[in-house]
Order: structure tokens, then sequence, then C-alpha cells
């Protein structure tokens, strides 16, 4: 994963898992700070698995495991 650097950062309420690569970089806030490693290492799999920026990585990631489900809106 030399391409990439994971680095967590404290906030309010949990903490900024930050993945930086060469040009791009994806923050996301994560509640459980051992597990920050795990999920960044994870999207930096997939960014090199398809050949992708860390971004869009970092979007399948979140779909695959529905962190931002599709809820279906109220009428």
């Amino acid at each position: 994963m030399s391409d990439y650097q994971i680095t967590t950062e404290e906030v309010y309420g949990g903490f900024d898992l930050v993945i930086k690569g060469v040009k791009h970089q994806v923050t996301l806030f994560i509640q459980d700070k051992a597990q920050a490693t795990m999920i960044g290492e994870q999207i930096i799999t997939i960014a090199k698995q398809q050949n992708i920026d860390i971004n869009s990585a970092a979007a399948i990631f979140n779909q695959g495991i529905g962190m931002f489900a599709q809820d279906k809106i109220p009428n």
C-alpha cells in the first residue's frame, strides 16, 4: 500500500480517516478508530484492483457496505 498514506485525525464524535494518494485524497468519518486502518486498506485495494482513483474506490466501498443505504423516501 506504499502509493497511499493512511492517517486518522480526531474530530468531534469520532475520527476522520484520511487516505492520500499522489493526485487524490479522500476523507471519511469513522467512529471506531480501531477499524480505520482496515477500512483504509480495503479502499486502497479496491482502487488498485480496479485501476481507479481513491475517491471512486471510497464511493464503491461505501455503497458495498451500506454506509449510505438507499432508503426509500417516505411519500
